[in-house]
């Protein structure tokens, strides 16, 4: 009786362990980060970034509860690779009055455009959702890092300083608007 219980004892710890790994964060390859809520206007407040690093695509779904999209004139998302030289790309969308939305753009390091069929930006009810091809990403097959902002139309009119975190920031940024940092890893496929 005594042997059973603890076979059964180490059978539960192995199963544990091998369930914990595999269901870790880390090894994921769909992670979903959290944003401080009320660090900016409601309409840009990000509260939520859900990345997937799929074998053909990357996915970055920003949740705005608050989302008015007559209020965004700028959204960027920046993609780290874990590649050789770490390379970082940007895709980037842009409102100017007049002329609207610019065509989605997606640039390199040396913030050189990358020419890429497929990229995509849609805008959701309360969620703004950017595709990009991995072969785009000089044909990605290892974790990335993303960082994500939004800003008002005002501030490219205007030309406003950056803002400071507040119910009154004219944007958004994830991890920080405050810092260039990126988000952990997230594990490719």
């Amino acid at each position: 009786m005594r042997r059973t219980l603890r076979a059964l004892a180490v059978g539960a710890a192995a199963v544990a362990l091998v369930v914990g790994a595999t269901a870790s964060p880390a090894s994921a390859k769909t992670r979903t980060f959290t944003d401080k809520a009320g660090d900016a206007l409601p309409a840009l407040d990000i509260t939520k970034v859900k990345v997937k690093n799929k074998k053909h695509v990357v996915v970055v779904r920003l949740s705005v509860p608050g989302l008015q999209r007559s209020k965004l004139g700028f959204v960027v998302i920046a993609v780290r690779t874990k590649t050789k030289g770490r390379p970082e790309y940007a895709s980037m969308k842009l409102r100017f009055d007049g002329t609207g939305w610019t065509p989605l753009s997606l640039s390199g390091d040396e913030l050189d455009d990358v020419r890429c069929k497929g990229d995509r930006m849609t805008f959701g009810k309360r969620s703004v959702t950017v595709r990009i091809p991995q072969r785009c990403l000089g044909g990605n097959t290892r974790s990335v890092k993303v960082g994500a902002a939004l800003a008002a139309r005002d501030w490219l009119e205007k030309g406003e300083p950056e803002p400071e975190p507040g119910p009154d920031a004219w944007g958004d940024a994830y991890p920080s608007i405050t810092s260039e940092k990126l988000s952990p890893w997230v594990r490719y496929r």
